[in-house]
């Protein structure tokens, strides 16, 4: 049970440490004249390296590949203060084509790169007066209940029948008689013979049509206190004014939020105005809205521990002109989160789910010169 138990919070430890820091391989290649010369090889090491950082980005979507190119130079130039560690994987020349190509695997300090990534960003380099005031919802649910139903068919089928008979008959017969002396005798004979036959043919044809209903899903929400307070450091570090959503937005269009996010995924079209109408009189331009869907829990096959798997989608509405227009968005993302039960679970997966949804849109709005 110890030696489970150990082995458990050393599989955690990665977890914990992602987002500080990560590794990633790289490969540089660079052309040569004559011989290969330790010029060669330290210009390659530090493409290798460059491709590193660039990779990590590009693995982490569109948004931050984007970023990464506002930030490439600065990086190339002080390589020293975003590498951690480098190891060199593999080597190898081709004289016959003057090239040389080297493969590492480094570390990367991502804390001092989403910094410097910051500190470059138009809502970084805006004044104080200049940087958007933002709200964000952020909700974590999980399916109450799921009313299934039953695929509806509809059979048709069209008959058709033939049929046809023929019958014959004959009868023959014969007739004597025999005068003698004083009596006189008779004789008979008759045949008869029938035949019949009868034929028929059947064609039957058979098509139909199915109909599927989609399951109706209801959804209980979760308590997203200990996400909160991370959340809200994300978006303030990124530069941005966060507003308490229970102060700007009023209680009737804040619960009847609650209340359509409880039943599907869209707000209704009465709300949403209530809600853009609220932002507008308090001068918040920007609203972040976010689901967190909380999956059944099952056994992490690394750990033994309880696992769950969380799915996210958000959206960043403007909301400056008084009408509602979109952005950016997180398409939805799967995060998993382990514990020692299903509530540690999902706690952790809804920390981890909205810190990575929260990163998302930060770098999402950088993407697009939102401040």
């Amino acid at each position: 049970m110890k030696i489970r138990l150990l082995m458990g919070l050393l599989a955690l430890v990665p977890t914990l440490a992602m987002g500080q820091v990560v590794q990633v391989k790289g490969v540089g290649t660079s052309s040569y004249s004559g011989e290969l010369s330790p010029t060669v090889k330290e210009a390659s090491y530090q493409k290798a390296q460059v491709s590193a950082v660039e990779r990590y980005f590009a693995e982490n979507g569109e948004a931050e590949s984007k970023n990464f190119e506002a930030i490439a130079d600065q990086i190339a130039a002080n390589l020293d203060n975003f590498i951690l560690s480098t190891t060199i994987l593999n080597e190898q020349d081709q004289p016959s084509l003057k090239k040389y190509s080297v493969a590492v695997k480094v570390e990367l300090n991502v804390a001092k790169l989403r910094n410097t990534l910051r500190k470059s960003s138009v809502v970084g380099t805006a004044g104080a007066y200049d940087k958007s005031p933002m709200v964000y919802v952020f909700v974590g649910r999980e399916a109450a209940s799921v009313r299934a139903f039953d695929t509806r068919v509809v059979k048709r089928e069209e008959i058709t029948a033939k049929g046809g008979s023929r019958s014959t008959s004959a009868t023959r017969g014969n007739e004597g008689e025999d005068i003698g002396g004083t009596s006189i005798s008779t004789s008979a004979t008759k045949e008869t013979s029938n035949s019949r036959s009868a034929s028929s043919s059947v064609r039957v044809e058979t098509g139909g049509s199915a109909t599927r209903k989609a399951d109706d899903v209801t959804y209980r929400l979760l308590p997203m206190a200990n996400a909160k307070t991370s959340i809200t450091s994300v978006f303030s570090q990124a530069g941005f004014r966060v507003e308490e959503p229970e102060f700007v937005i009023g209680d009737r269009e804040f619960n009847a939020m609650t209340k359509e996010f409880s039943a599907g995924n869209d707000i209704a079209p009465a709300t949403m105005r209530s809600i853009v109408g609220s932002l507008t009189k308090a001068q918040v331009p920007l609203l972040v809205l976010a689901t967190l869907d909380v999956g059944a829990a099952d056994q992490d096959p690394a750990t033994g521990m309880q696992r769950v798997a969380v799915t996210t989608v958000g959206r960043v509405l403007d909301v400056s002109s008084g009408r509602p227009r979109e952005v950016a968005s997180v398409p939805a993302v799967q995060y998993f989160g382990v514990g020692s039960d299903n509530q540690a679970a999902i706690n952790k997966g809804l920390k981890e789910a909205s810190l990575a949804a929260a990163r998302e849109v930060v770098s999402r709005l950088n993407a697009v010169g939102t401040h």
